[in-house]
């Protein structure tokens, strides 16, 4: 007698939902694979981001200390900040008044302060300040912009204002180092001046980026 058989069978159902079931975990696996690395690389991609649009202020206004639009370079209000004559760009130790030498490799700084004709006036009686630096207590850079201060200029001076997110990003090192230069380099000598900047994300430690750049003090005097 034919039996023909009508549906499938209790262990053919029962095959059919193991294999969809491992389908399905194969599928959820990869999705959230997708969704972990898409999540780390915009948080690398925001660190990198926010450190370069930091590191490029920073570059900028370094390679503008010292410029005035004034007639007489003798009379240049920015040719120095402080009262032992430094040049246009000198930096600091976070926190510290003591300017480092400038000519003397290895020394560097976290804090470096800069003054420079910003709105191209050539006048000496609205003196414009700026100053970057690393809060070691908030682990963020902070940037610090005065139209008129009084000498010696330093890096506890004035306010101060997070340029850094630190409900998102830690800053863990900023570092102002020169290339060294003879102790007695010509006036015409342009220095270079190396920023390292290092900053990690608070969503995932593991997260890190270095960045470095190097700019050349054109108006040093």
């Amino acid at each position: 007698m034919l039996v023909r058989q009508r549906g499938i069978s209790l262990v053919e159902l029962m095959i059919a939902m193991v294999l969809g079931l491992l389908v399905s975990a194969i599928v959820i696996g990869m999705f959230s694979m997708t969704v972990g690395s898409t999540k780390q690389a915009v948080t690398t991609i925001r660190l990198n981001q926010e450190l370069r649009t930091v590191m490029d202020l920073m570059v900028r206004d370094i390679r503008r200390a010292g410029y005035w639009n004034g007639a007489l370079a003798a009379s240049n209000p920015y040719a120095s900040i402080t009262d032992a004559g430094a040049p246009a760009a000198v930096y600091a130790a976070a926190g510290s008044g003591t300017f480092l030498n400038t000519t003397t490799a290895g020394d560097s700084g976290q804090c470096v302060i800069l003054g420079y004709d910003t709105d191209n006036a050539g006048a000496s009686t609205a003196t414009k300040l700026i100053g970057y630096r690393l809060d070691t207590v908030t682990d963020a850079v902070e940037v610090l912009w005065a139209n008129t201060f009084t000498t010696p200029a330093d890096c506890n001076m004035g306010t101060w204002d997070n340029l850094t997110d630190e409900q998102a990003i830690k800053v863990t090192a900023l570092a102002f180092t020169p290339d060294p230069t003879p102790a007695s380099f010509a006036a015409a000598t342009v220095r270079n001046l190396t920023i390292t900047l290092t900053a990690e994300s608070l969503s995932d430690a593991r997260i890190k980026t270095t960045i470095t750049d190097q700019v050349r003090i054109r108006a040093d005097l």
